[in-house]
């Protein structure tokens, strides 16, 4: 089984204290998950494409587990408040076995 990433891509900041809440809510939404941070807001380089505020990278165990995690009421409660933020992108994509 192929483990599961989920890329969030901060594009544009506009509102730092429900950035602030955000960071508040989410880590207890990984309570009991098996969930790695390869990049969280660390240094970069856009190479091609758009500028971005930052990046993160989660690591699931598989695809389904990255939907639960996302789907699961105490993320998507989350949401509204990183949308209030920041515009982001987040993408969902599949390892290599």
């Amino acid at each position: 089984m192929a483990s599961a990433y989920i890329v969030f891509i901060r594009e544009r900041s506009v509102d730092g204290d429900a950035l602030a809440r955000y960071s508040a809510l989410v880590p207890p939404t990984f309570a009991g998950r098996n969930v790695n941070f390869h990049v969280a807001y660390g240094r970069q380089e856009v190479l091609e494409g758009p500028e971005a505020d930052g990046v993160v990278v989660l690591e699931f165990e598989s695809w389904d587990e990255a939907r639960r995690w996302y789907d699961s009421p105490e993320y998507q409660a989350a949401i509204p408040v990183r949308q209030g933020g920041a515009t982001f992108r987040a993408i969902l994509v599949e390892g290599t076995a």
